[in-house]
């Protein structure tokens, strides 16, 4: 404040003394140079403008004061005064700074500044956070080496029992849009389509309605589903299927084939579709390899893609490096309640 006060002092002596000078030689202009003065009185009354416009006898020139600080003792005030002809001269300096100017003055607000140009008011969208769960087949007996891919009927009916009681809503990937609506979604998914996920997990989630999604691959075996097992288990609407491609190949092998490529995505989805009459929107990456030509080709055909990469997933990651939890044969309820978070 104190270098812009200097700043009027100086322009004010300038002005008395070109005032002066004009007077001694001619004796003549007075009325001017008193309309002068009191312009001069009113600039120098201005202390601390948000906006003044200058106004000449040929054009109106306006200037803004970018004030940077919103404390009054550490306030810097830069004012730009344009004039019309500047030359190499003093007296034709002089002559433009001190014609007769009209100050407007506006209020100084006491609000803080805010530049609403570059403010950003888009909503930030919120980060929902949910297990996404991962199982295969079930057995009450030891099925072998492949054991941990077993979890027995008995246990996972604990788990959906337990998830039912603590108001878990039981999703599919139809729900996916409709999660920020949803306090405490799980998804429930079983890979490749085996026998027992009719005779043992069927009986279980129509006890308690809950929902799972079943990915399937399509390539007949008879140790996996039938046609009217998968139907039945459709139209229940407790079942869900999706695709696990058309061979259970690992579609990274063949990521630079984009005839098989396609064929183990596209053809899947449209055999599972014709059995269920049910469109197919996601796909479980075999043994959960991809790369970045894998979910290229993948967007083609569905909305999801789901990995067996570890950890809860949240809707800030891609949709097609979906995450899950392995649920094994020897995990307790209290290891799986740690599972969902």
């Amino acid at each position: 404040m104190k270098k812009f006060s200097w700043t009027i002092a100086s322009l004010l002596i300038l002005i008395f003394l070109f005032a002066s000078c004009q007077n001694e030689k001619s004796g003549e202009d007075l009325p001017q140079i008193q309309e002068i003065t009191e312009t001069a009185k009113i600039i120098a009354a201005i202390v601390d403008p948000a906006k003044f416009v200058i106004a000449t006898n040929d054009e109106k020139i306006e200037s803004e004061i970018n004030i940077t600080e919103v404390e009054p003792e550490t306030t810097e005030v830069e004012i730009a005064m344009v004039a019309d002809k500047v030359e190499e001269n003093e007296g034709t300096i002089i002559k433009t700074l001190v014609m007769p100017v009209k100050v407007l003055i506006t209020a100084k607000s006491t609000e803080p500044i805010v530049n609403t140009q570059i403010a950003d008011d888009k909503p930030k969208p919120s980060i929902k956070k949910f297990p996404v769960l991962m199982y295969h087949t079930s057995s009450e007996d030891n099925p072998g080496i492949f054991a941990d891919l077993y979890v027995k009927p008995s246990e996972f009916e604990k788990q959906i029992k337990y998830l039912s009681e603590n108001n878990y809503t039981f999703c599919t990937f139809n729900d996916w849009y409709n999660l920020k609506n949803i306090e405490k979604p799980v998804f429930i998914t079983f890979d490749d389509g085996y026998e027992e996920n009719y005779t043992e997990i069927f009986p279980i989630l129509k006890k308690y309605n809950a929902k799972i999604t079943i990915f399937l691959f399509v390539d007949p075996d008879p140790m996996r589903l039938t046609s009217d097992m998968i139907r039945e288990m459709s139209d229940s609407g407790l079942v869900k299927f999706e695709s696990h491609t058309l061979n259970h190949v690992k579609l990274t092998d063949i990521s630079s084939d984009d005839q098989k490529l396609i064929e183990e995505l596209r053809d899947s989805k449209l055999k599972i579709e014709a059995m269920t009459g049910k469109t197919v929107i996601a796909i479980s990456y075999p043994e959960g390899k991809f790369n970045k030509k894998v979910k290229e080709k993948a967007k083609e055909f569905y909305n999801f893609g789901l990995s067996t990469g570890y950890g809860l997933h949240n809707t800030g990651i891609d949709n097609f490096e979906i995450r899950r939890i392995g649920v094994g044969r020897n995990d307790s309820i209290n290891a799986f309640i740690k599972f969902l978070g």
